[in-house]
């Protein structure tokens, strides 16, 4: 029996304790407001609905609390500042310092607002949650925006150098992209030190669009790039056919013989061939498909029979002036 009242002296709060079950009574901070709210239902001539009265002073008071932590939040300087430095770069621990920040107003509201009805308490806990969360996710948009920016600027680069040191362009396109898509990930997720930690605990954003229009803008590239450097291939191999094509032909017109029109044919053959396959070669690191290949083959070869086509109409274009001379 000793134990037990001994019991009740340690728990004099708690249900059985001499002081009975405390928790069902308004909290002093709430008194004068309860206390005017008893009066005004008395005065009315209304039946007194204690457990509607606890929840209603439970009301008033979580969100008083709630707005006053919110207010806090929004002009406090430490979160001003972190939301400055986002403006212009990325941060280092962004993630730890704004959960900190957060992770201080909720303790605060937990704190005042414990003695509370604890259905209006989480309530109004998870509306301070929503509101602040709403408040920091520019910051955290914009974060995410840094690394989007670092990871395709990173991919840039990579590939230009890799394609400088004649690695394949396929080949080089995919390891760039997966290296800088890994980066970004983890920089995303707080998981590698020399990345900004984008993580807040308090919150399970998703940053998959953010990654879409990164692996977009890099497969943009991809194809410029790409697109660019068949050009040149195209360019070059042209002039190739011109420089080869032009003058030997031209020399067989000047020695116009029987044999002259079988000559050229065989030079426009020999060369076109010799062409086509150099530039399959070239292109092959490329990885295209089929169909593309087969086109552009078929119109270096149109290229090229254009060439001596068009110098066949200039000999005779000569030879037609000195007729009419003569």
């Amino acid at each position: 029996q000793v134990a037990q009242l001994r019991q009740r002296f340690f728990n004099s709060i708690s249900p059985g304790g001499l002081a009975g079950d405390r928790r069902g009574v308004v909290p002093a901070s709430g008194f004068s407001f309860s206390a005017q709210q008893i009066w005004r239902v008395i005065k009315e001539n209304k039946d007194l609905d204690l457990p509607a009265h606890k929840v209603m002073v439970a009301t008033v008071r979580c969100e008083e609390i709630a707005n006053e932590k919110f207010c806090r939040l929004s002009s406090d300087e430490d979160w001003l500042a972190l939301e400055e430095a986002v403006q212009s770069g990325s941060v280092s621990g962004f993630g730890r310092r704004l959960s900190s920040i957060l992770e201080t107003y909720f303790s605060e509201y937990d704190s005042e607002a414990t003695y509370f009805d604890e259905d209006v308490r989480n309530a109004k806990r998870k509306h301070l949650e929503s509101k602040a969360l709403d408040l920091v996710h520019p910051a955290y948009l914009n974060l995410l925006g840094h690394l989007r920016f670092k990871a395709l600027e990173n991919f840039k680069s990579r590939l230009e150098q890799m394609l400088k040191e004649a690695e394949g362009f396929a080949a080089s396109a995919r390891a760039c992209t997966e290296s800088c898509m890994h980066e970004f990930d983890q920089g995303c997720a707080g998981l590698f030190s020399s990345l900004p930690d984008a993580a807040i605990k308090q919150a399970n954003w998703d940053a998959s669009k953010v990654r879409e229009k990164l692996r977009r803008d890099i497969d943009a590239h991809i194809l410029s790039v790409r697109d660019a450097k068949l050009s040149e291939l195209v360019a070059r191999y042209e002039e190739k056919l011109r420089q080869l094509l032009c003058e030997p032909v031209e020399s067989l017109f000047d020695a116009a013989g029987r044999d002259t029109w079988a000559s050229i044919r065989k030079l426009l053959r020999r060369e076109t061939e010799t062409a086509v396959l150099e530039f399959s070669t070239a292109i092959s690191s490329f990885e295209l498909d089929q169909p593309t290949i087969e086109s552009m083959l078929q119109g270096l070869r149109d290229y090229a029979r254009n060439l001596v086509v068009k110098k066949a109409r200039e000999e005779a274009g000569k030879v037609l002036i000195l007729m009419k001379d003569r």
